[in-house]
């Protein structure tokens, strides 16, 4: 009798090959890591990952795509119980946490540093973030209709400084030099005073 093929293991495989990859970025940085050293962490050979992935920009792009979706389920879920500051707020500590280890910190500017440099990166990295300033700005949208936000601000235009915000604390983050609560007292009054809806005096 013929084996069945295993309609998941391309997802298995995948998905090992972004977890050797992200361990040998942390470890070496983007640049210096190769696409062998990859291949040996995954314990694949060369030819199973350029069936998946052409390039090590394609590696990364992956990563942060399922970064990116597992980020906005997040905070979709926080939504739900909280405030849109709050929820704001909680993803921020988050960001703080992870990017203030050593090597995901130093990663972060590693590729960034990068995507300076590769024009081609840089594009699918930002497309990949205006996916998230999308979801944001849906997010927004719901916070709005709920009296949280000033509904004269454009949701998408709120949803890109917030993105900016983002990327500030994160690479304030791998600095390693203020104190996180610092950080978050900072954009907590900023987020809340841009955000809050008018008040307009009783006529």
């Amino acid at each position: 009798m013929a084996r069945l093929a295993d309609p998941d293991l391309a997802v298995r495989r995948r998905q090992q090959i972004l977890d050797a990859a992200e361990a040998c970025f942390r470890r070496r940085g983007f640049h210096q890591a190769t696409m062998q050293e990859i291949c040996a962490e995954a314990r694949i050979s060369p030819g199973a990952l350029y069936r998946y992935f052409d390039s090590k920009a394609d590696i990364i792009a992956a990563i942060s795509e399922e970064k990116r979706r597992d980020a906005e389920e997040e905070f979709r879920k926080l939504m739900v119980e909280r405030t849109f500051i709050d929820s704001l707020i909680a993803v921020a500590r988050k960001f703080l946490a992870k990017h203030s280890d050593s090597e995901a910190g130093s990663l972060l500017c590693d590729i960034a540093s990068e995507a300076a440099r590769d024009s081609i990166l840089a594009q699918r990295l930002f497309g990949i973030q205006e996916g998230s300033v999308a979801s944001l700005a849906e997010a927004v949208a719901v916070a709005q209709a709920r009296g949280e936000i000033d509904p004269a601000l454009a949701p998408m235009e709120v949803a890109r400084m917030l993105m900016t915000f983002f990327d500030g604390i994160s690479v304030r983050a791998a600095f390693k030099i203020e104190p996180h609560e610092t950080i978050l007292h900072q954009f907590r009054v900023v987020a809340e005073r841009y955000l809050a809806p008018t008040t307009r005096a009783p006529t």
